[in-house]
């Protein structure tokens, strides 16, 4: 009897604490759940953020590159700093505190954009500052990096937030950029763009009869990496000659004459860009070889200490 009496108290102790373990097991394996799909989201908001930034710089940063051309070209006059400027444009949506495009896209809109979108998701999102560094890549790329710095992404109900550092790096090409260097110099609208050469210059022309490539070279304007002739940014610039900020990565292409008015059609000037600007003066080539192409090697010029980046070896009438 006292057996089944002690049963019984047991039962009665036990039940009503199993009741309440059920009851809060209920109720909180849920909110775990929904705890963790909820820094699931947080998290790929925050990867997102990310990968959008690096879209945005990539699109924006070839945006700063034309406008920077364009005003160039318009004035005639190169930019006193082509990284802090390039920066701008793609901050600020500005050039020396001028608007430059119609739309105001830049960093600050992208923010208000992001900040909105995940109001809509339910989460909080606040900028602290943000720096942008512009330099050269390679010859044919500009680096574009961007620093968000304390992104704090937010859910005060789910009481969780991430707080980072945001920064990303993307390489635009100038392929297709008009070269800036030419209105600079000529104070007229020539419109020549960059286009890789797809020729190596120290290699393809092994025999100095065939000069096939080199035409190729000049008649279409191709351009060669180069440690003299003026990087992209340099050329923004208005500078001629590579400077040491942007080393190694310089541009040189050949000038082909029949383009500018006849006031920039020198008879002595080397046709290599730099050489032309800097007023060094190029040698035709022998005879022999001008009768391959009279139409431009009746006038091409090359300074005798470029001739073998060009395979040009003994071609060179250094008499004239």
């Amino acid at each position: 009897m006292k057996g089944l009496l002690y049963s019984i108290m047991i039962a009665l102790f036990v039940m009503p604490i199993l009741a309440l373990v059920i009851f809060y097991s209920q109720i909180t394996t849920p909110q775990n759940i929904d705890t963790s799909i909820r820094a699931d989201e947080l998290q790929y908001l925050s990867n997102s953020i990310e990968e959008d930034l690096a879209r945005f710089i990539q699109i924006n940063g070839k945006r700063a590159i034309i406008a920077s051309v364009s005003m160039v070209i318009t004035n005639g006059k190169g930019l006193d700093n082509a990284s802090l400027r390039l920066a701008e444009v793609v901050e600020n949506g500005t050039l020396y505190g001028n608007l430059t495009f119609v739309d105001q896209k830049n960093l600050t809109i992208w923010e208000k954009n992001i900040s909105s979108i995940a109001a809509s998701l339910g989460f909080n999102i606040s900028f602290s500052n943000s720096l942008t560094t512009v330099t050269q890549n390679d010859s044919f790329d500009v680096l574009f990096n961007t620093t968000l710095y304390n992104v704090n992404i937010s859910d005060a109900n789910a009481e969780m937030g991430i707080l980072k550092n945001i920064s990303v790096t993307t390489v635009v090409s100038v392929e297709g950029i008009e070269d800036p260097i030419y209105a600079n110099k000529t104070y007229v609208n020539i419109s020549i763009p960059i286009r890789k050469s797809p020729f190596n210059k120290y290699s393809d022309i092994n025999n100095p009869a065939d000069l096939s490539n080199l035409t190729l070279d000049i008649i279409n304007g191709y351009y060669h990496s180069s440690n003299k002739g003026a990087s992209f940014l340099d050329r923004l610039e208005g500078k001629v000659i590579l400077s040491q900020k942007y080393q190694p990565y310089g541009l040189e292409s050949f000038i082909y004459l029949p383009n500018l008015t006849s006031g920039f059609q020198s008879s002595t000037l080397s046709d290599l860009d730099y050489q032309f600007w800097t007023s060094t003066h190029g040698y035709l080539l022998n005879n022999s070889y001008q009768s391959y192409n009279p139409a431009v090697y009746s006038w091409f010029r090359m300074d005798i200490l470029t001739e073998n980046d060009y395979g040009l070896n003994n071609t060179l009438n250094q008499t004239t």
